[in-house]
Parts: C-alpha cells; sequence; structure tokens
C-alpha cells in the first residue's frame, strides 16, 4: 500500500493536511455570488442536470460578504473541530467565471485573516483562461491552493447526458495548464450516472490518475429539488444506486484510483433542504464507514488495480 496507514486503505485529506501543516486544518465554505456560463445563457440555461438553483448552497437571498462568511466559519469550526488553521473553499457555482477584477478582489478578501493559510476554488474545465491561470499561480505561491475541477466523467455519453456544455478535451486541457503552473487539482467525480457500470467508472479513474491530479472527491448522483433531474425522477427515468451499490462502486473507483491521488470525500454531502433521494445521504458518516468497512472485507485499498491495469 501507498503512503497512508494501512488500517485506513486510502488516502485521506484530513491525514494530509496534518502531515503538511501539523494542526487541525479545516476548510471554510464560501458562497461568492457568482453564476455559471451553463446557466447564464452563455451556454446554456438549464444548469447541469444535477445541479439545483443555488449551486447546492441552499442560497435564497445575496450571501453575506467573504469577510463575513469566514469570520462566522472560523468560529463554527473552531468550536466543533477546534481547528487551529483554515482553507477558503469558494465552492458555490463557478468560482472563475467573472471579471479578473472582481475574482481578484473576492480571493484577496478571503485570505486576509492570518490563520487563512490556503485557497481552493471551484470551478469548470471551460473556465480558465490565460489571465484566471495567471491570478491563480500568484495565490499559490503564498498559499496552501487547489482548484477543484467539476470532472464528473471522461465518457462522452454522460456529459451530455448531464448537459456539461463541454467534454473530454476541456478537462485534459484544464488539468495540463495547471499542472504546467505547479496548481493542486482536485477532480469532482460522480459515480451512479445511469449508463455507466463499474467499468466505466474505474476507466475514468485510471484516465484521470495518468492525467497527474492531486486530489479527488466522489459524489454519489442525487436528486436536487430544482434540478433538471427532479422532473426526469418525478417520471421515473432516474436509476439510483443503493447504498450497497454506491459503496462498491467507491471502493471499484479507490482500486483504480492512482494510490498517490488525496481523497478529499468519499460519498456527497446534500443540502438537506434540497436533497429528495436518495434518503440514505443523509448519514453520510455511516456511508464513510461502510466504506472503509468494505476496503477491509475486500482486503483492498486504493490503487490496488491501479498499475496492474497499465501494465
Amino acid at each position: 500500500m501507498a503512503s497512508y496507514p494501512e488500517e485506513l486503505r486510502y488516502r485521506k485529506f484530513s491525514h494530509y493536511l496534518r502531515k503538511t501543516f501539523g494542526c487541525r486544518v479545516y476548510k471554510i465554505s464560501l458562497d461568492a455570488g457568482l453564476s455559471c456560463p451553463n446557466r447564464d445563457g452563455t451556454l446554456s440555461t438549464k444548469g447541469c442536470i444535477f445541479c439545483d438553483p443555488s449551486g447546492g448552497s441552499g442560497r435564497k437571498s445575496q450571501p453575506e460578504s467573504i469577510s463575513e462568511q469566514i469570520s462566522s466559519g472560523m468560529k463554527g469550526l473552531r468550536k466543533r473541530y477546534k481547528a487551529d488553521k483554515f482553507i477558503a473553499y469558494f465552492q458555490t457555482f463557478t468560482n472563475t467565471y467573472g471579471p479578473l477584477n472582481k475574482l481578484k478582489r473576492l480571493y484577496q478578501e478571503s485570505v486576509q485573516h492570518p490563520d487563512v493559510i490556503g485557497i481552493s476554488i471551484a470551478t469548470r474545465p471551460d473556465c480558465l483562461n490565460k489571465d484566471i491561470l495567471d491570478l491563480i499561480e500568484d495565490y499559490s505561491k503564498n498559499y496552501h491552493t487547489w482548484i477543484e475541477l467539476g470532472v464528473q466523467s471522461i465518457h462522452q455519453k454522460s456529459l451530455e447526458y448531464m448537459n456539461r456544455g463541454h467534454g473530454l478535451f476541456e478537462t485534459v486541457d484544464a488539468i495540463l495548464s495547471l499542472e504546467k503552473r505547479n496548481i493542486n487539482v482536485c477532480g469532482h467525480f460522480i459515480l451512479g450516472l445511469p449508463g455507466e457500470d463499474l467499468k466505466d467508472m474505474a476507466e475514468t479513474a485510471r484516465v484521470i490518475s495518468r492525467l497527474g491530479i492531486q486530489a479527488a472527491k466522489l459524489h454519489m448522483l442525487y436528486v436536487a429539488k430544482g434540478a433538471v433531474l427532479a422532473d426526469e425522477y418525478k417520471k421515473g427515468k432516474v436509476p439510483l444506486l443503493t447504498k450497497k451499490e454506491y459503496v462498491q462502486a467507491a471502493v471499484h473507483f479507490l482500486e483504480h484510483l492512482s494510490p498517490e491521488v488525496v481523497i478529499q470525500r468519499l460519498v456527497s454531502e446534500a443540502h438537506p433542504d434540497l436533497l429528495i433521494a436518495p434518503l440514505w445521504l443523509k448519514k453520510k458518516s455511516q456511508v464513510i464507514q461502510e466504506i472503509e468497512i468494505e476496503l477491509k472485507a475486500q482486503d483492498t485499498w486504493q490503487g490496488k488495480k491501479y498499475q496492474t491495469i497499465l501494465s
């Protein structure tokens, strides 16, 4: 096995952060009030099929300032987890989509507190032009910097089904462009997409690993209020994985992922006010525990089948 505790069997993000910084580091989720080209009419007005109108944030009005969100986030995380340092996580919608001067102001505001040691920016593969990359590269010189990239799948049929508005080319180009600038990449992946089997999911894990990403987040395809997927689900057109099936899919994905990739998330975290199905996602910690148990039961681990497949 690779550089993670043998009893864990995958490279957990919290362990990585503790080893890197020597203290408890937590992300503060931020809503910068930005939109997305897949919603404002540039590409589409419907958004991705799984995305609700608030981008998963439950946004009902103009969000607080970034400084206010940082302050309240720190207070909550210190109280709940005894957090020491923080990463400012621009989570909602596409956080490289906007005027460059506005993005620079938002990013700069997020790192003003001395206990913010990093910045993580969620975006799409097709929203990273040269000016944006130059800006983020500047932050990477002084802060632990991540781009969280909505990859979801490498398969064109799935990208079209999700109404992503881009193909695999844009994903590969984005990852390689970020690699040239030594900016960490965390890929987001959806397991359980209609038409994808375990072999398809494993192929996504292998291909993306070979591109050299540094981290991964796994998500269960879930149905949220207001998403296009909700209408399809009500018509009985969306088969969702059971918890047992998801656990098996996650284990299979991990087996085919490079052991060097840090796992930032093992399962989706849906806003409780928005989740329609599956309801078992409300017990996220239980799902994580079952994945860890299954890894042990199968005597397998992250990356076990990665090198075998490539050779």
